[in-house]
């Protein structure tokens, strides 16, 4: 979660991990994170994540696939070391990083309103394990196009998601 809640500060969006019994923040959308074995018949091989659109509306589940990430993270290299010789502790803080990655792309489709991808940053189709493995956090940057669309869509998915306010 702080992965994914550092990318995504920038834009002065907040995100939190929530329970069942946490009373929802004002303004607050509530996106839905299903842990699955198996990726959907529509994502492509490898996919770390995915996100249903519906009649060009992204639904609020996000699918991850835990284990393709732990395949990826243990074919990695990492600071010049191979998965084995790694710890498990580093090893699943680095699990943990390309996951909040991940993540924070499926989210940048709803917050975008978007299925499309970019040739770079956070919303590319194909991140380079390097990248996802890495401390730069600066690579999985929106765009300015896509830092406009974000500010134009933000009031319009609170209302749309909140329709008693």
């Amino acid at each position: 979660m702080t992965e994914v809640a550092n990318i995504w500060a920038r834009y002065g969006v907040d995100i939190r991990a929530s329970c069942e019994n946490d009373e929802r923040r004002d303004g607050a959308i509530k996106l839905v994170v299903v842990l699955a074995d198996d990726r959907a018949k529509d994502s492509a091989a490898g996919a770390l994540g995915s996100i249903l659109f519906v009649d060009g509306v992204p639904r609020p589940t996000i699918f991850m696939h835990p284990k393709v990430i732990d395949g990826l993270v243990s074919s990695a290299t990492v600071m010049g070391l191979s998965d084995r010789q790694l710890t498990s502790g580093f090893h699943n803080f680095i699990v943990g990083r390309v996951f909040g990655r991940a993540l924070a792309h499926e989210i940048g489709h709803y917050l975008l309103r978007s299925p499309s991808h970019s040739g770079k940053g956070l919303m590319r189709a194909l991140q380079f394990t390097p990248d996802l493995v890495g401390q730069d956090r600066e690579l999985f940057a929106l765009s300015a196009d896509q830092v406009i669309r974000l500010d134009s869509l933000l009031t319009q998915i609170t209302r749309a998601d909140n329709p008693a306010k």
